[in-house]
C-alpha cells in the first residue's frame, strides 16, 4: 500500500529559450500576455517582427498603413513585455 506522504512542493521555473520545446514557443507566439521569460519573449518579438515584414512584402500595401500597423504592433508588443516585467519576471 502506498503511503500518501506529503512531500514539499518544489518550484520550478519555466523553461528558457533554450529548454523549451518549439511547441511552447509557438503557444508564446499565440497567446495574449507575455512569455513566462525574457528570452522567450525576445523570441516572441523578433518572430512577429519577421512575419510582420513579410506581410508587407507580400500585400504591398501603402506606407501610411505599414507605419499605422508597425505603431500598433509595437504598442501592444510593448504592453507585452511591461506586463512581463511588472508581473512575471522580477517576481523571482
Amino acid at each position: 500500500m502506498k503511503s500518501t506522504t506529503s512531500t514539499p512542493s518544489v518550484v520550478r521555473r519555466p523553461p528558457g529559450f533554450r529548454e523549451a520545446s518549439m511547441h511552447d514557443l509557438f503557444v508564446d507566439c499565440c497567446r495574449l500576455g507575455p512569455a513566462p521569460t525574457r528570452s522567450r519573449e525576445v523570441f516572441v518579438i523578433v518572430t512577429t517582427a519577421i512575419l510582420l515584414a513579410v506581410v508587407f512584402v507580400v500585400v504591398r500595401p501603402s506606407p501610411l498603413f505599414i507605419v499605422a500597423a508597425s505603431v500598433v504592433v509595437a504598442g501592444f508588443m510593448g504592453a507585452r513585455w511591461t506586463v512581463g516585467e511588472r508581473k512575471h519576471w522580477n517576481a523571482r
